[in-house]
């Protein structure tokens, strides 16, 4: 009160300035901080957010996710569909094992009527794929580049949610070539065919996708 009297007893821009110094002496001494205060007194009511660094997004990384995404979301779909077949009973029967191969891939089939090439195999992932097999080939003479074709059979053509030709092998993928690729499920397997990619259903012997003219081998 004594230092009001005083502020009172000034000339008016003396006064002004003394009050001031009081209000801001008297802040500190009741322990708030003014620029606290002040921004306790914004319209906001809160002090600004700080705004997080701009996380930087590695492209093939969310490409090979967004891939195994959706193979994901296959094993999903072809568990669903084969619970609609009947199980097998006779593991050693070799007729039965094929009969009901047939049927689950019938099964898979009708179960995916707008089935089309890249539904896997999706646009944003194949140029991370397609550098990963050019990588491996790039490094494997030519010879062993030609051994690993399957050519097909001049009266037969494949396509994406078809039979996977019985005239062809099941031949080993590289296994170099299979290490660098992403790993799939027991459901799932990549296959050579006509320097086309084949992502093939084991169980169906269905082909899910195609990726064409991958593989760069000369005729």
């Amino acid at each position: 009160m004594a230092g009001l009297a005083k502020v009172r007893a000034m000339k008016p821009l003396q006064a002004v300035c003394a009050l001031g110094l009081l209000i801001v002496a008297a802040s500190y001494t009741i322990g708030t901080n003014p620029v606290t205060a002040y921004i306790a007194q914004s319209p906001a009511g809160t002090a600004p957010a700080r705004v997080a660094p701009a996380q930087r997004v590695n492209p093939g990384g969310a490409a090979t996710k967004a891939f195994l995404d959706r193979i994901a979301e296959y094993i999903t779909f072809h568990n669903n569909v084969e619970k609609t077949v009947p199980p097998l009973t006779e593991t050693n029967n070799p007729v039965k094992i094929a009969d009901r191969e047939k049927a689950l891939g019938e099964a898979l089939i009708k179960a995916r009527p707008d089935a089309k090439p890249s539904d896997f195999f999706i646009r944003e992932y194949q140029p991370f794929l397609l550098r990963i097999i050019r990588e491996d080939f790039a490094k494997r003479p030519l010879a062993d580049r030609k051994a690993l074709i399957q050519e097909l059979p001049k009266d037969v053509k494949i396509g994406v949610n078809q039979v996977y030709p019985t005239t062809l092998p099941l031949a080993t993928f590289p296994p170099k070539l299979l290490k660098a690729l992403p790993e799939l499920p027991p459901e799932l397997e990549y296959r050579i065919v006509a320097r086309d990619l084949i992502l093939l259903d084991v169980k169906g012997n269905v082909i899910v996708d195609i990726m064409p003219g991958v593989f760069p081998i000369p005729t």
